[in-house]
């Protein structure tokens, strides 16, 4: 899900077209941004947002009535107890006179509401230390919940309550409530009330970053915002909305079936290829004689089939060719793509034997066949001129070779080991026969 972000009001450009590829517990989240060079990223379980919230009533610190620095009263619908003001505070205090009574500052829901969601925000004083300390709010349907500020802070408390109830702040300090600029009261969940729940991962330095650590089919929200050269900050891009997914994928397991490490065609043999989650590519290493085959099937690695003919997708498949795939020299490490139609995939035939490393990608749709390195290359049988394949112009050269009594001679385009068709280590017109023999049945 691309999503191209808003322009902001800040002069660093804000990162675009940002992508969410989701996984189980993690998802791969990129943009685009061609002017910055560090990035921050946030994120959090997404909730869809309430109705938007209304203002009910906020006062300042310099809305009461009396002498400062005495008691005062607050306007209507505020209240409270022992309340004091001045120099654009409000604050309240505990145990006056040595009284043993308790201040507070409260707030009386207006008439037509039952049981409804409010917000109460503070803003404490920022000039000096006044402004630190705790506050408690309660109301008779939610439990008092303890917040320590720091001065000039603001803080949220979401409460449930009813028309003619009180929306309380106390403190359990000792003496002085810390003291408040700015209080105001919401119907509904007030703007920033979920600002605590963004986890942040700060000064990217590449347009991709992993998420990791997330729920099973949860919904969360991502945003990036652009840091620029001179450290100024971006506006956040508009959020993507993505949901992880609800099981681990099941991977196909691959087979490679055939003749390979000394196995035969069967329905309940195979090797095993091993797949790499990184790359998304399967890898085996296998032996392979010259003149032999093998082809290649999927499963899901629930299912306990260790290859065999009942495969659940994709099947069987292979390097896409209208017939045998021959594995000549100029075909290895080579790219080739897969097909899974029975009409359009070929297994692969060996010319050459040795050791062969074979990649396949499932994903991207290739296979890659190769030579392992130090990999002693194995003698083609009737391959007498050595050009990777057998037909009638090895018969030929074979003949030569006879009438010229050069058979035990290797050349760049004779191999004696080639010519000893018959394998009884004697080159002689028997395996001129035997080669014939081979070209009319392709059976050795």
């Amino acid at each position: 899900m691309a999503l191209v972000a808003s322009v902001g009001i800040n002069a660093t450009t804000v990162p675009t077209d940002m992508y969410v590829e989701p996984g189980t517990h993690s998802c791969v989240v990129t943009w685009v941004d061609d002017d910055n060079s560090a990035w921050n990223l946030r994120y959090r379980p997404y909730n869809e947002e309430p109705e938007e919230p209304v203002l009910l009533h906020s006062i300042t610190a310099s809305a009461y009535t009396g002498s400062s620095y005495s008691a005062i009263t607050l306007p209507a619908p505020w209240g409270g107890t022992n309340v004091r003001a001045g120099n654009n505070e409000i604050y309240f205090r505990n145990n006056y006179n040595n009284d043993g009574s308790y201040g507070n500052i409260t707030y009386t829901v207006p008439a037509g509401y039952t049981n409804a969601t409010f917000t109460m925000m503070v803003t404490t004083y920022s000039t000096n230390s006044n402004g630190a300390g705790n506050l408690t709010v309660s109301t008779p349907q939610t439990a008092a919940v303890t917040h320590y500020f720091t001065a000039g802070a603001t803080y949220y408390w979401v409460v449930t309550a009813s028309s003619g109830e009180k929306i309380t702040i106390t403190t359990p300090d000792a003496q002085y409530s810390p003291s408040i600029s700015l209080m105001a009261v919401y119907y509904g969940v007030a703007p920033g009330t979920r600002a605590s729940e963004w986890t942040y991962v700060n000064n990217l330095d590449k347009t991709e970053y992993t998420i990791e650590g997330l729920e099973l089919a949860t919904e969360y929200e991502v945003q990036v915002q652009a840091i620029g050269d001179d450290g100024t900050l971006s506006d956040w891009c508009r959020p993507d909305v993505f949901t992880t997914l609800d099981e681990e994928p099941l991977v196909p397991m691959v087979h490679i079936l055939g003749e390979v490490d000394d196995q035969q065609w069967a329905c309940d043999a195979g090797t095993k290829m091993v797949y790499d989650p990184e790359t998304e590519r399967y890898t085996a290493t296998v032996h392979v004689d010259a003149d032999k085959t093998f082809g290649f099937s999927t499963e899901i690695d629930s299912n306990g089939d260790m290859g065999g003919w009942n495969y659940v997708n994709l099947y069987r498949f292979g390097p896409e060719s209208n017939g045998l795939f021959e594995l000549t020299e100029d075909r290895l490490g080579q790219q080739f793509p897969l097909s899974f139609e029975w009409d359009y995939f070929s297994d692969v035939h060996v010319l050459v034997g040795g050791d062969y490393e074979i990649t396949i990608s499932l994903e991207r749709n290739y296979i890659i066949i190769g030579k392992v390195s130090g990999s002693e290359p194995e003698v083609m049988m009737g391959d007498v001129n050595k050009d990777g394949v057998v037909n009638i112009t090895d018969v030929t050269v074979l003949i030569n070779a006879l009438l010229s009594n050069t058979t035990s001679v290797e050349t760049d385009h004779f191999s004696p080991a080639a010519a000893n068709c018959n394998q009884d280590d004697i080159i002689n017109i028997t395996d001129v026969t035997v080669l014939i023999n081979y070209l009319l049945s392709h059976s050795w």
